[in-house]
């Protein structure tokens, strides 16, 4: 079944979502989804595969990859905080490329 974020997630919550997947996948990235129990998706640069996993728990780890394989950063998102979306991303690595990720997620949830 597809999630696509609009069963669990709030409006702003799947702003903010999208809109960090968009942007690491815009970077050739690729994406690793943990729910907290499992790694759910591995390496992905497949942005349905990436979103469908999203929520599907009350937290999510994002691991960030460059094409090369190495390791950018890493997100945590806690889902059902603030239904804007503006406390969906709880943590992050504290570097200049996920600082800005972070950035571009919320932009848009701010002009939606």
């Amino acid at each position: 079944m597809s999630n696509d974020l609009s069963y669990y997630a709030t409006k702003g919550e799947a702003t903010v979502a999208r809109r960090l997947v968009r942007a690491m996948l815009a970077r050739e990235l690729s994406v690793s989804v943990n729910d907290g129990e499992a790694w759910t998706v591995k390496k992905s640069r497949d942005y349905r595969t990436i979103v469908d996993a999203l929520c599907s728990t009350g937290e999510d780890y994002l691991r960030v990859y460059a094409p090369t394989a190495d390791c950018l950063g890493a997100f945590y998102l806690v889902w059902g905080n603030d239904p804007t979306g503006e406390e969906l991303l709880s943590d992050w690595t504290d570097n200049d490329f996920c600082d800005r990720l972070a950035r571009i997620a919320y932009k848009e949830a701010q002009d939606a």
